[in-house]
């Protein structure tokens, strides 16, 4: 039976994605994992993999043309099988989602309006960072074409026009759709969900020496401080559900019961958050490998299909950081604020005073899903882990 090739989700709030290119053509035979086409969200570009063994049987949607997320651009089945599209438009894939405590309308896909425009149109639109909401239609029908897209591209130079003369000692420099995108969300996310911050100083003396004995007896596959600190805030979801959660409305929080820990990661696009699928399953070495995977990837402007994170964790240990917080990425409700580790007199409870490796974390919660006690009771979980790392 014929298997379809979805367009990746390769974000929360994405509704669509573009095809590139395809790297196979109609009738082409394919291994399961096979690369068959790359496609292009506003995040990043994404490579799409083979669903099965057989025969590239069609391609829905072409080079350049647009898909919403999480449906059909194409069919791997067996030769001479054929797809009745009419049959199959209405059974697209769902994302699969734990299931609520009460019915909750997806607010995190749906559009509030439908707009008519043709596919070229929409990826021009988006590239350009013109609303869809703002195009007025030219034609009879009301769909949008490529030359209204046009036009309102061309009356929105004109109105930047002015503003580009004025600076006399400087240069404008148009923010990127990566950019864009991070930018959107962490206003959003700043605006409506209420932070709370703590932060805990952390002994990192045992860990360290964990990691390095770890280390020394393996060949190639080593683990980093950030993989450690990966592995004990997965576990620590586990421990503490009600922070694994994600705000709906003032009636709804969703729970989950996976662990896809998002990662923080610099590019030169911009800030992206490759996520580390069902991270508490993975042992150090496992979290290693698939970060370094995920960075790369990352880095080179292209991102793997993933699920969408829980908690995130941005680093910035490597900068030389004594301190900082991080806005959380919504829809998840808190994200941990990773900073430099530093030689440190440390007094233990005993009162003894030694030179210890000291690094301090910040979680920052959203207050609408937990109150202070909630957060400092997880942050000193995660504390005790990172002191403890043998107790993992």
């Amino acid at each position: 039976m014929a298997e379809k090739i979805i367009m990746p989700q390769g974000g929360q709030d994405l509704k669509f994605g573009t095809v590139v290119r395809w790297l196979k053509k109609e009738g082409d035979s394919v291994k399961k994992g096979d690369l068959v086409c790359e496609v292009e969200t506003e995040k990043a570009v994404f490579e799409v993999n083979a669903p099965r063994d057989g025969i590239l049987i069609k391609i829905i949607k072409e080079d350049g043309e647009e898909a919403e997320i999480l449906t059909a651009i194409g069919y791997v089945g067996d030769k001479g099988e054929k797809i009745d599209l009419n049959k199959s438009s209405g059974q697209e894939a769902k994302p699969t989602q734990v299931k609520p405590k009460a019915q909750v309308k997806d607010r995190f896909s749906k559009s509030s309006k439908k707009v008519k425009i043709s596919p070229k149109a929409r990826k021009i639109a988006r590239e350009n960072g013109i609303k869809l909401d703002d195009l007025v239609s030219s034609r009879v029908d009301g769909k949008i074409t490529v030359e209204d897209v046009q036009s309102a591209i061309s009356k929105e130079e004109s109105a930047r026009a002015p503003r580009k003369a004025q600076i006399a000692n400087g240069k404008v420099i148009e923010i990127g759709r990566i950019q864009k995108t991070a930018a959107r969300r962490l206003q959003q996310s700043w605006q409506q969900a209420p932070h709370i911050f703590v932060t805990v100083s952390v002994d990192m003396t045992e860990a360290a020496a964990f990691r390095k004995k770890y280390n020394q007896n393996q060949a190639n596959a080593k683990f980093s401080f950030n993989d450690l600190v990966v592995k004990v805030a997965a576990a620590a979801l586990k421990e503490f559900p009600q922070v694994n959660v994600s705000y709906i409305d003032e009636d709804t929080i969703m729970q989950w019961d996976d662990t896809h820990i998002g990662i923080a990661t610099a590019t030169e696009q911009g800030l992206l958050v490759p996520v580390l699928e069902n991270a508490a399953a993975l042992s150090l070495i496992e979290i290693s490998k698939r970060t370094k995977e995920m960075a790369e990837a990352a880095r080179s402007g292209k991102q793997l299909p993933s699920q969408p994170s829980r908690f995130t964790i941005s680093n910035l240990g490597m900068y030389d950081v004594d301190h900082f917080t991080a806005i959380i990425n919504p829809p998840e409700s808190a994200i941990l604020a990773v900073s430099s580790i530093r030689k440190m007199p440390w007094v233990d409870g005993e009162e003894n005073v030694a030179v210890c490796e000291i690094m301090e974390i910040t979680l920052s919660l959203d207050h609408r899903i937990g109150d202070g006690v909630l957060a400092a009771n997880f942050i000193n979980r995660i504390k005790k882990l990172l002191e403890h790392p043998n107790e993992l």
